[in-house]
């Protein structure tokens, strides 16, 4: 979809401490294999709980988005997303993270945006939608956290790269802010959701440790629905898809991006799912070593790499940035953005 008037007025992200993946090597953790393949240097742990993260990370938003005159108050909708546990079992994190950041009485109801590690543009997306349909609504708040302490394995939980812990937050408004959204599009491919699912039976309750999702890929493609070929050619045909649509609705060339956000994975993995898939797409940047060092944030990846383009004063007046997003389930969603208020 189009978007002619819907912009980020502020941002803000946070980590964990970056740890060595050397030592994880050493202590057999991390394979040295995989470690040579995903070439990540480092990654993000935390002590905090997700939720403390994202309070972190959406104050540092909202101060952004008040010194650029955006009301931000009890009638902000908030929406959080996340992939993994958020600290305290059947706990609405929302409505803690809301009332840390917005207040103790809202006209707005707080809720979460589940869709694992496409959370940044699902959230953007839910937002755009209702600040385009809503008049009595002036801003939005968008929230995503993970952490993968033990009993979470970061290392092998998905091939092709490493978890880390951290937090981002964006404010979403209209008329004025620092980046424009232009356009953002989606596609799901439900056949793909058996990757995460494997052969699991459904259950009263949680199993109480870690599921096996290595185990699960291999009984999925095990039933000889699809094959891993077919896994990588309908992701690669998906991926293609919402970025042409998305540069299309946007009138930006696939040689006229000047940035080009991607999930923080392995460069192995980079390569093979975004620059052979897009031969034709020819960003003058990317974000793909910052991702070695950090990790894959869960739902955080792109919005926390917008506030680190913001941050750190990367972004030239005018410049498009390209933001592609993928979770399990399967979805895909690209967005393009501009630098229009800096």
């Amino acid at each position: 979809m189009r978007f002619d008037n819907i912009w980020i007025a502020g941002t803000g992200g946070t980590l964990g401490a970056l740890e060595p993946v050397a030592a994880a090597v050493a202590d057999g953790s991390y394979s040295p294999d995989a470690a040579e393949s995903t070439g990540m240097t480092s990654y993000a742990r935390s002590e905090e709980a997700p939720p403390q993260m994202a309070v972190t990370a959406g104050r540092l938003a909202i101060k952004e988005a008040r010194e650029r005159g955006i009301g931000v108050g009890p009638n902000t909708v908030h929406l959080h997303s996340h992939g993994h546990f958020q600290g305290i079992e059947m706990w609405p994190a929302a409505c803690w993270i809301a009332r840390e950041l917005l207040g103790s009485t809202l006209d707005t109801m707080p809720m979460t945006v589940n869709a694992w590690s496409n959370g940044s543009l699902a959230t953007l997306d839910v937002a755009a939608a209702t600040l385009a349909a809503r008049p009595d609504v002036p801003s939005a708040l968008i929230t995503m956290a993970d952490r993968f302490a033990p009993p979470a394995d970061r290392w092998y939980t998905s091939p092709g790269m490493v978890f880390g812990d951290g937090a981002a937050a964006g404010v979403v408004t209209r008329d004025v802010g620092r980046m424009r959204l232009r356009s953002l599009a989606s596609r799901t491919d439900t056949v793909l959701e058996g990757l995460s699912r494997g052969a699991e039976p459904f259950r009263t309750a949680p199993e109480g440790r870690q599921p096996d999702m290595r185990r699960r890929t291999r009984e999925f493609l095990a039933t000889g629905e699809v094959s891993l070929k077919d896994v990588f050619t309908r992701t690669a045909e998906c991926t293609r898809a919402v970025v042409g649509r998305a540069l299309a609705e946007a009138e930006v060339g696939p040689d006229e991006v000047d940035w080009f956000l991607t999930p923080f994975v392995g460069r192995t993995l980079y390569r093979d799912s975004f620059v052979r898939t897009m031969t034709d797409l020819r960003p003058r940047n990317t974000l793909q070593e910052l991702g070695l060092t950090i990790g894959h944030l869960g739902p955080c990846d792109q919005l926390y790499g917008l506030d680190h383009l913001l941050r750190n004063e990367l972004l030239n007046t005018g410049d498009r940035v390209l933001v592609l997003g993928t979770g399990m389930g399967f979805t895909f969603s690209a967005a393009v953005l501009t630098a229009d208020g800096l």
